[in-house]
């Protein structure tokens, strides 16, 4: 019975999945999905078309090119999880103050679909950008970091919070963020970046230079000043400044910076 309808062009299940290089279950998952069609003997036993031995053969071949790509694609390294979480956090942050991202993108001073693609973890912002949406939300910088109890009273290397920003720039808050009035945090730049730009913070920080060289512009004429490892600066209240990294390595600078003040202020609470 069974030859004379392979001959007539119908086969089993089991040849089907042979052919394909599946096992019955997926045949059975594939037709269930519409897929795949059959016809049953009054038995019930599933037989398919030669056509159907085709179609179950191309998806096979289909499901094991995508395994492979799936395979083949580079997992997300920590860096690329924090850069989401960061997005995840900076569009809490505007939903917390009742601000659409068109009204935010407008305060800020970015488009927005710039700050979507932020908010979705697909790209970062300068640590300039980070500072005008701490000022648009009313926040410190501090406050796009991962949560902590601000009870804290040790910090604990494995316990830092991260901010991921563009091109692998980042920060590791040393304390509880928004907790003390003296914000310590660590300032790592990979060679050849820097702040996005120039900006002002309304708190005075002081920065030594851990490991590298960070060039410093400040002042009314932006005056520069070149920092090796040892070296440290203070950057005054209100007076504009960026940083860059010009040298070979990433640099790693020790930030402090005074938020007591600016904790009566509606806006820009830190870097």
């Amino acid at each position: 019975m069974v030859r004379r309808r392979r001959k007539a062009g119908l086969h089993p299940i089991g040849d089907v999945a042979a052919a394909a290089g599946v096992t019955t279950q997926t045949i059975r998952l594939w037709e269930k999905r519409g897929q795949l069609s059959s016809t049953r003997t009054n038995g019930g036993q599933r037989l398919f078309t030669g056509e159907m031995v085709k179609r179950a053969a191309e998806l096979a071949a289909g499901s094991r090119r995508s395994q492979h790509h799936q395979t083949a694609r580079p997992a997300a390294s920590p860096d690329m999880i924090e850069l989401a979480s960061t997005g995840m956090r900076i569009r809490r942050a505007r939903i917390e103050h009742g601000l659409s991202q068109q009204d935010a993108a407008k305060r800020i001073g970015i488009s927005r679909s710039f700050l979507s693609t932020v908010e979705r973890g697909e790209s970062g912002v300068s640590t300039k950008v980070l500072a005008r949406m701490a000022d648009a939300f009313g926040i410190p910088m501090s406050g796009f970091a991962g949560a902590t109890d601000p009870k804290k009273r040790v910090m604990r290397v494995a316990d830092r919070p991260r901010t991921v920003l563009a091109e692998g720039v980042s920060w590791e808050e040393l304390v509880a963020p928004s907790s003390h009035d003296l914000e310590p945090a660590l300032l790592h730049v990979p060679p050849g970046r820097g702040s996005g730009g120039v900006f002002v913070r309304p708190g005075e920080s002081f920065v030594f230079v851990l490991e590298g060289t960070l060039t410093f512009q400040t002042g009314e004429r932006l005056e520069e000043f070149i920092l090796g490892k040892g070296d440290a600066i203070v950057l005054e209240a209100g007076a504009p400044f960026s940083w860059r990294n010009d040298g070979r390595a990433t640099a790693t600078g020790l930030w402090v910076e005074l938020i007591g003040a600016m904790r009566q202020k509606p806006a820009g609470k830190k870097r």
